[in-house]
């Protein structure tokens, strides 16, 4: 006999929601979120990069290659039962695209322009240790060196926002070799702290950590002064004046042509720096780029230069890219009262059953008009279902009548032969 739920969980059985740190999408927000996605995607296939669909897991190996840093207490992995293997849930979707690139299309002609969407699962960091998913549009540029490429993938994380009518976002540029040459000068048993004082911008304590591990004082006026180089673009032509050992020059030197070029393009109200960004400092190899906006209290999307990344697949090639975290992006924008990408078509609810209203939904559908049908002529049932799932309008089919009722302002319309036979005609009375 089939019980209840609340008898299945009286009795002990397991909780039926969804394991801690995932979620479901439910109407109307994943129809939104699938639009954004259409857009974003949309950006960067214009500019000439071709979609790709790693699977959601891949074997630990791949993973491994891909990003050293990641723990591996902080994947989820299973073992595959036909071969043995370890696999994981995806933290990364650059990993896949190196090995698609190295293994699959190693005899096309570079640049590899490729981009993807689909969902990563990573550890939260701090106390809470769930895990938790993310949804990523991203693009890679494999095999083009130089300020180029960091152009054209900074700009097109700039086109990639607009696309979605954000307009109000800041571009943090950094390079990474600055405050990595400087941190490979700390002691070794201090090096880890004094980088966790340096993303947390706490200046004394990281002179603190530097003076109980007996570093220089150049070193530790340096990464102080690192620290404070956040702002405009007179932070690095500030930057360019003090800090002149050869790494820091060439960084240096490579921020400020990547500036002029993204400034030439209109971006100049767009572009900041924190020059002392540790993020990703493991695995990036020069320019990194982060993507703020006010709204979700986290980035909107993050990228850089990763020329080491393919060497571990047996391919020697430099590469860039970005991926943004389109929950974020949502959650921006509806923050900032703006409607985002809309490819919804027109929702029809039609009611009155029969062949008749297998017609009218027919030619509905064929002008690309969401019909749904209920079996009642009930006028306010067919209308409360329409707003309760998000539907434009109820149209009601009884004794060779039609009525169409807009679910916004209740607005109501007697509807001819010759208006059912008209889709066009519909549209207009559904947006008013």
């Amino acid at each position: 006999m089939k019980r209840s739920v609340s008898e299945y969980l009286s009795r002990g059985g397991t909780s039926l929601v969804t394991p801690k740190g995932m979620g479901d999408l439910l109407p109307p927000e994943a129809a939104e979120r699938r639009a954004l996605s259409r857009s974003v995607l949309r950006s960067f296939e214009l500019a000439g990069y071709e979609l790709v669909t790693p699977p959601v897991f891949e074997h630990a190996d791949v993973v491994a290659r891909g990003n050293d840093s990641v723990e591996d207490r902080d994947l989820l992995r299973f073992v595959e039962p036909e071969s043995g293997e370890v696999a994981v849930l995806r933290p990364d979707i650059t990993p896949q695209v190196a090995r698609i690139v190295a293994t699959q299309l190693p005899d096309r002609p570079p640049p590899y322009r490729l981009c993807y969407e689909g969902r990563v699962f990573r550890r939260r960091s701090g106390r809470a240790r769930s895990h938790r998913q993310i949804t990523q549009a991203g693009l890679e540029c494999i095999g083009l060196p130089g300020v180029a490429a960091d152009t054209e993938v900074v700009s097109l994380a700039a086109r990639a926002l607009e696309s979605v009518g954000l307009q109000e976002f800041r571009i943090e540029l950094s390079d990474i070799r600055l405050v990595r040459s400087l941190l490979l000068q700390v002691p070794d048993e201090a090096r880890a702290s004094a980088t966790a004082a340096v993303a947390q911008k706490d200046g004394a304590l990281l002179e603190t950590i530097l003076h109980n591990a007996g570093a220089g004082k150049t070193i530790g006026r340096r990464l102080c002064s690192l620290i404070d180089a956040y702002g405009d673009r007179a932070v690095l032509r500030d930057a360019r004046r003090r800090f002149r050992w050869d790494v820091a020059k060439d960084a240096l030197d490579g921020l400020a042509a990547l500036t002029d070029r993204l400034e030439a393009l209109g971006l100049s109200e767009r572009i900041g720096f924190d020059l002392a960004d540790t993020r990703g400092l493991a695995y990036y190899t020069g320019v990194h780029f982060t993507l703020l906006a006010h709204g979700p209290g986290e980035a909107l999307g993050a990228g850089g230069r990763y020329d080491n990344l393919l060497s571990n697949f047996e391919m020697d090639a430099p590469a860039t890219g970005f991926a943004l975290d389109l929950r974020n992006l949502q959650w921006t924008l509806r923050n900032a009262g703006i409607a985002g990408p809309n490819d919804h078509p027109l929702r029809l609810v039609v009611g009155g059953g029969g062949s008749a209203a297998l017609d009218v939904c027919d030619r509905l559908r064929a002008a690309g008009i969401v019909a749904a049908t209920l079996e009642t002529t009930n006028a306010k049932a067919c209308l409360a279902f329409a707003r309760a799932w998000g539907y434009d309008a109820a149209l009601v089919l009884s004794r060779g009548k039609a009525r169409l009722t807009r679910a916004s302002d209740d607005s109501t319309h007697g509807l001819g032969a010759g208006d059912l036979a008209d889709p066009e005609r519909v549209r207009t009375l559904c947006r008013g």
